[in-house]
């Protein structure tokens, strides 16, 4: 596993107050337009950051990751919500337990500056997703600030529009929501 990974034992930073503030996940949410009818994944979905606003929109979410510190974390607060419409999986980081073309939309937030073998990872991403699925991207803005990764280890928007272009995708929309998070939908083209 590469040594830029998120460590589980910080994941109580994923669901603070000033993270909700600077990256608010309903206004997140609503700016991406969501479909009450859709299936959506939450590919290394975390804690519960995404995950519950995203299931109060959609008719499925698949919350995968990696870390099952993580899953049982979301496992527990799904449990105490009492929400029935996400499936939780842990997945390997280039394979994911979901069917073929089931999914109308991926949500992958703070994710890919972590992926090591970024090619596969998005392959698996189209895999994933119906013909006229949509993939969104949130990643930390590539310039110095007081949180998140180390510079060296975040994308430029080029980066992953070279990805998103090399595997099937072309970019249809962006946010930048603060100086922290920039957001990239990309729909599936071949």
């Amino acid at each position: 596993m590469s040594s830029h990974k998120f460590n589980p034992e910080d994941r109580k930073k994923l669901t603070g107050k000033e993270r909700e503030r600077i990256l608010p996940p309903v206004q997140v949410l609503k700016d991406i337009g969501l479909s009450a009818n859709d299936i959506w994944a939450d590919i290394g979905c975390g804690t519960v950051f995404f995950t519950i606003p995203l299931a109060d929109e959609v008719k499925q979410v698949y919350a995968l990751d990696i870390r099952a510190e993580m899953l049982e974390d979301l496992n527990n607060s799904l449990i105490q919500l009492k929400k029935s419409n996400v499936t939780v999986l842990q997945s390997d980081e280039n394979k994911f337990p979901i069917a073929e073309q089931l999914v109308d939309g991926v949500l992958i937030s703070l994710v890919l500056h972590e992926v090591d073998e970024p090619d596969k990872f998005f392959c698996e991403l189209k895999r994933i997703l119906k013909k006229e699925g949509r993939l969104v991207v949130i990643e930390w803005v590539k310039a110095s600030l007081d949180m998140g990764p180390p510079i060296e280890h975040r994308l430029s928007i080029q980066q992953l529009d070279d990805w998103a272009q090399t595997s099937g995708f072309a970019k249809s929309k962006s946010w930048q929501w603060s100086e922290n998070f920039i957001g990239i939908e990309y729909s599936k083209i071949s």
